[in-house]
């Protein structure tokens, strides 16, 4: 069976919209008209004036959100879209030539998982971008450091790259959707879809958003979004126990995650699967598999997870010392999770991490494996292997 190539892929367009009847209609019919437009999705946050049914009386499909907030609608549209490839546009675009939206979906090529539309207004000196967002992208994610309009909400992006679920419920959410992509080892690019004239723009404008922004950058700074974790071991049961909140808070936040596992057909096995399954930045495979890993290509750090040295896990420590040596030009820093038995041997824990986003996950985990969960503890311990020398 062919594979439709990206740039021929049906495309869902999803509008977030509150209040917008009077430019509602010729959005949608403009859209429904493009080729490969699939379906528009109106996400009806709340209005008050009929927006719903005007959008459903030009041809679009409408789903509701009473939660107000820009993240909470395009979660809400992404989810219900029906194709991988959505196009996130705004309901008030009547001044745009929507037309020329072709080139984000004609942009598409293997290996780029969102298009920008980069717009001028030449009443808009965009300080948001300019002062906050280009300047926070270079110092905290150089690798976005480029681009010429981060900031823009008009997008076309590959949805199976990312945990829809998870993206963030304010302004931030278009932001979080591109550092999403970027974390999962996709390229962000950008094309120019032309020129509107909007009216001038208050300062508080953009004063309501910039502490929002802010706060979201330096969260998702913190949570080391673009770092990579790899975990080895012989069984899913001591990946559970010991590490599963770390790699689920980190999978939740967008990172990747890589789980390579001696014995991958056991229950536990299936359980570890089920807990991560939602997170499309997280592969599991048999321990036998590891030679094929290579970091994602906006990988900034790489942190090897191993089992502490006991009978029973030579090969998963043998391959843990092979990809460590292996991926030395990423300076990987090598843990290694306790022992199944306390006691055995001499493990001194040195290394103490948060899982509060992922004990959820790991309390469910361990139920169904049918241990305890009442009490997860808020971190997780390991001891770095180079403190064993």
């Amino acid at each position: 069976m062919t594979k439709t190539p990206p740039h021929a892929a049906p495309v869902s367009v999803v509008v977030p919209a509150r209040n917008e009847a009077s430019t509602i209609a010729r959005v949608v019919e403009t859209l429904i008209a493009m080729p490969l437009i699939d379906e528009v999705v109106v996400v009806d946050n709340g209005s008050t004036d009929g927006t719903g049914d005007v959008a459903v009386a030009a041809g679009a499909r409408v789903v509701p959100e009473a939660r107000p907030g820009m993240g909470h609608a395009i979660r809400a549209g992404f989810i219900a879209a029906r194709n991988d490839w959505v196009m996130k546009v705004d309901a008030d675009l009547d001044r745009f030539n929507i037309a020329l939206f072709d080139r984000m979906t004609e942009a598409r090529a293997p290996g780029i998982g969102l298009i920008k539309g980069i717009w001028q207004d030449p009443r808009d000196p965009m300080p948001m971008t300019r002062y906050l967002v280009m300047p926070a992208l270079k110092l905290m994610f150089p690798g976005l450091g480029d681009l010429k309009a981060p900031n823009s909400g008009i997008y076309a992006f590959d949805r199976s790259l990312i945990a829809l679920s998870e993206i963030v419920g304010d302004y931030a959410a278009d932001l979080d959707v591109m550092l999403r992509v970027h974390a999962a080892g996709a390229v962000v690019a950008e094309v120019d879809i032309g020129r509107i004239d909007n009216n001038p723009r208050d300062p508080s404008h953009y004063a309501a958003m910039t502490e929002t922004i802010m706060g979201f950058f330096l969260r998702q700074r913190d949570l080391r979004i673009t770092g990579e974790l790899v975990v080895l071991a012989e069984d899913a049961g001591q990946v559970i126990v010991s590490a599963l909140g770390t790699l689920a808070a980190h999978a939740r936040a967008g990172g990747r995650v890589s789980i390579y596992l001696g014995q991958d057909a056991t229950d536990p096995a299936a359980v570890l699967r089920a807990a991560l399954q939602p997170f499309p930045t997280v592969r599991i495979a048999p321990l036998d598999a590891v030679a094929g890993f290579q970091p994602g290509a906006a990988t900034s750090s790489l942190r090897i997870l191993a089992p502490y040295p006991a009978t029973g896990q030579g090969d998963a420590l043998t391959e843990a010392q092979r990809l460590t040596e292996r991926c030395a030009s990423q300076r990987p820093e090598r843990l290694l999770m306790p022992p199944a038995e306390p006691g055995q041997g001499n493990f001194r824990v040195d290394r103490s991490l948060s899982i509060a986003e992922g004990s959820a996950i790991k309390s469910a985990a361990l139920t169904k494996l049918g241990q305890s969960s009442d009490a997860v503890p808020s971190h997780e311990v390991f001891q770095s292997d180079r403190s064993r020398a």
